[in-house]
């Protein structure tokens, strides 16, 4: 009886226990957006100190995953009131891109930080925008839908302050840069900040209206009977596969790029290889890859190469017909050492009262490159020529590029001419547009100039030092008229046979780089002045042209930059307030900050965020000014052999001309068939230079991991260009090179990100890292994949 009792007792005791685990919880369930709980934990904990322990526990814990509530107890945050306010900065943290969760809703450190320090300062917005719309629960919009790795989405609709949140179960097979519908579900109450997921809209895609990924880069990896294409852009989710038939008789392991995109119903998609690049990893096929995946092809259809290649550099009497002969002229270029094609080339003249006569010879591509034609086409297609580390992509076959057009020293050559008789102040008397026919008589490289100035005797000395003097009155005068001059470091790579970089040489900035640069400016700048007011409608409305316009900085980014680097030490002098509430900056204030930074540890930095709050240059059919150069009017005339706009601004002042010699007014309706042309050229114009301008970036980020791959152990000065709530960045000063010193790396301490002074404290010993402190660091590893270099203190 009491054997029987004691086991009732003890399986009651079991029973409750059992109870017990599985009802306490229910009890004391609380809900992850119980503000009053944040809030109590946030002022008790920190919500600065809690990121950083986060990061720190992760971070020694790479590679490894954890649910919310796990990661939690492991951290020892045990209590159920304290789980909303760990959710809440957990969750800000992967909204940051700082944590990533994957499909098992597990947590772990991000594949990949931002890139630049840069990145991180610009991706901040200023939040609600009081000049733009804002959201409405249960209305549908259409925008572009950018995916993230981890699974979630964002849409982003013009002419709204924020993007939509989308949920990867909400995605409704949309892919990374899909035209999408999106129904919004959610607007926060408040609508003033984006601190938490709490607090921002939410939608779901509700149809895809267009597909804009038409072919995939990536390396094939077999599974079973076919293969499996990881894409190189990880933003690409559903899983790509390609039957053994459609490989294109590519093997696991190779680079490849795959077309003809299938979008199966269960959310899959299948491909088809459409080339084959090479081994995955190969330093040159990694840079085919790059080019690739930014729509860029290398080569050009059999058939045009046929036509271009027919094409003859001797001339006849029609070719010269109207033409200023000037072969016996001294006419020479100044270019890169590493230089194929030549656009320009000067001459100088004296005059008498010591006047001179300027020539900016620009080699005549239209001659060759006729409206309408295959290859005004193909070039239209393309733009733009690239150029990115290890090789040029050209915007024409090089036939034409670097042979037929190309204003090559001894050899007759045909050009469109600009003539400015100029006074010693660099004042422009009379300027003249002509077709000429030319021979340049020297190639010379910026170097090859530069010391022939600085030497003060050499070939051609004269006529160089005399352009040289006028340059500098010309750029003195632009600066002291509202044009900025940035001083950022750029490197370029002496390559091996494989194309693996062998060393990293800063590029110098040099007095005959300005000297060519102010004589171009000059050119764009007439030629734009003079099509604005010379040729119009009776109603004084220009014609059409193609301007490249540049806008005062952006808003909201000009807040960003000032409190930036008031709390670094320097000043940015902000002029009143825009319409929309944002702070104002005059050209002057950009001036002037960056003379305060001249010559500091932050020069670099500073110069880079004052690029990047302005607005982009762009391609325009209207004359609205140029910020940056402090020009009211501004087109591109001085590189058609590499820019598709050029060639057109060509065309448009020769026809123009033509029509005003023989005093006639161009035909209306051929001046709206301009007005089209024109229109559509600065759309594919302006998307091809930002392909071009982002992949040239990133073959350079390649090459300089890969250079710094074999560097690892290594010891090196370097800067602090950077610090977050995940670590510093610093830039190595022989190499100029960025990488990133993560809170795991440093282990003296403790340490914390004070946002107030963009600086890294010891929580013990309190030493702090600032932006600007110079410091040694070791190479600690380098990923060629995800494009980092991890660094430690030495």
């Amino acid at each position: 009886m009491g054997r029987k009792n004691s086991h009732q007792k003890s399986k009651n005791l079991k029973k409750k226990k059992k109870q017990g685990r599985g009802q306490a919880p229910r009890e004391e369930r609380v809900k992850p957006n119980d503000h009053i709980l944040i809030n109590e934990f946030l002022v008790r904990k920190g919500q600065t100190s809690l990121a950083s322990e986060i990061i720190s526990y992760l971070s020694d814990h790479e590679g490894e995953r954890f649910r919310s509530v796990d990661l939690a107890k492991k951290m020892g945050y045990e209590e159920s009131r304290q789980l909303p306010g760990f959710w809440y900065v957990l969750h800000k943290l992967q909204e940051e891109g700082v944590l990533d969760k994957d499909s098992k809703r597990c947590y772990g450190m991000a594949g990949q930080e931002p890139p630049t320090y840069e990145d991180v300062l610009v991706q901040s917005k200023q939040f609600p925008r009081p000049d733009k719309q804002h959201y409405s629960v249960d209305k549908t919009y259409t925008g572009i839908i950018t995916t993230h790795p981890n699974g979630y989405g964002f849409v982003s609709v013009e002419g709204f302050d924020d993007d939509i949140f989308v949920k990867a179960d909400n995605l409704n097979t949309a892919i990374h840069r899909d035209e999408v519908d999106v129904l919004v579900t959610k607007v926060p109450p408040t609508y003033q900040s984006q601190q938490s997921p709490h607090q921002r809209c939410e939608g779901l895609v509700t149809a895809v209206r267009q597909r804009n990924m038409t072919s995939v880069i990536g390396t094939l990896q077999r599974k079973n009977r076919k293969f499996v294409l990881l894409p190189d852009l990880k933003k690409i989710l559903p899983e790509i596969s390609i039957r053994i038939k459609d490989a294109a008789g590519a093997k696991t392991g190779q680079k490849v790029m795959a077309g003809d995109l299938e979008f199966m119903k269960n959310g899959s998609v299948r491909a088809v290889v459409r080339e084959v690049l090479g081994e995955a990893g190969s330093s040159e096929v990694e840079v085919s890859a790059i080019a690739r995946g930014y729509g860029i092809d290398e080569t050009f259809e059999p058939d045009l190469i046929s036509e271009v290649e027919g094409i003859s550099d001797d001339y006849g009497p029609e070719d010269l017909e109207g033409r200023l002969d000037i072969r016996k002229k001294v006419v020479f270029t100044i270019d890169p050492v590493d230089a194929k094609d030549f656009d320009d080339a000067l001459s100088i003249e004296k005059l008498p009262k010591g006047n001179v006569r300027i020539g900016v010879h620009i080699a005549d591509v239209s001659h060759y490159v006729r409206e309408g034609s295959a290859l005004d086409r193909e070039a239209r297609k393309r733009s733009t020529s690239v150029y990115l580390v290890d090789r040029v992509i050209p915007m024409l076959p090089s036939r034409l590029s670097e042979e037929v057009c190309s204003l090559n020293p001894k050899v007759d050559r045909l050009a469109f001419s600009v003539f400015f008789k100029m006074n010693p102040e660099g004042d422009v008397l009379e300027h003249e547009f002509r077709k000429t026919v030319i021979n340049s008589k020297k190639r010379f490289t910026y170097e090859d100039v530069d010391r022939i100035l600085k030497a003060g005797k050499g070939q051609y000395h004269e006529k160089l030092s005399i352009l040289e003097g006028i340059s500098r009155k010309l750029r003195d005068r632009r600066l002291s008229e509202g044009g900025l001059e940035f001083e950022t470091e750029e490197v370029r790579f002496r390559l091996g046979e494989k194309g693996e970089p062998v060393e990293v040489v800063k590029k110098e900035r040099l007095d005959s780089h300005r000297l060519i640069e102010e004589f171009m400016l000059l050119a764009n700048r007439k030629v734009a002045e003079y099509i604005t007011k010379a040729f119009a409608y009776k109603d004084k409305t220009p014609y059409p042209s193609i301007y490249r316009e540049h806008g005062s900085p952006q808003d909201e980014k000009v807040g960003i930059l000032a409190n930036f680097v008031r709390k670094i030490g320097y000043q940015l002098q902000l002029d009143g307030k825009s319409k929309n509430g944002a702070p104002n900056v005059t050209s002057k204030a950009l001036q002037g900050l960056l003379k305060q930074v001249h010559g500091s540890n932050v020069e670099f930095l500073v110069n880079e965020l004052v690029l990047r709050s302005m607005a982009k240059a762009q391609y325009t059919g209207t004359s609205e000014g140029h910020f940056g150069l402090g020009f009211e009017y501004y087109t591109h005339f001085t590189s058609p052999i590499r820019r598709y706009p050029d060639l057109i601004v060509h065309r448009l002042l020769f026809e123009y001309e033509s029509f005003r010699k023989q005093r006639k007014k161009v035909p209306a309706k051929r001046l709206k068939e301009i007005g089209g042309v024109i229109d559509e050229v600065c759309i594919i114009a302006n998307e091809r230079e930002k392909s071009a301008v982002e992949a040239e970036r990133e073959s350079i980020k390649l090459k300089q991991v890969e250079y710094m791959s074999a560097h690892v152990d290594k010891v090196y000065p370097g800067i602090i260009s950077g610090a977050t709530e995940y670590g510093m960045y610093v830039r190595i000063e022989e190499f100029a090179i960025e990488g990133l010193l993560h809170m795991r790396n440093l282990n003296d301490d403790y340490y914390e990100y004070d946002a107030n002074t963009y600086s890294l404290i010891g929580k013990r010993r309190k030493r702090r890292f600032q932006i600007g402190q110079r410091i040694k660091i070791k190479i600690l590893k380098v990923d060629i994949q995800r494009r980092t270099i991890d660094l430690g203190l030495a």
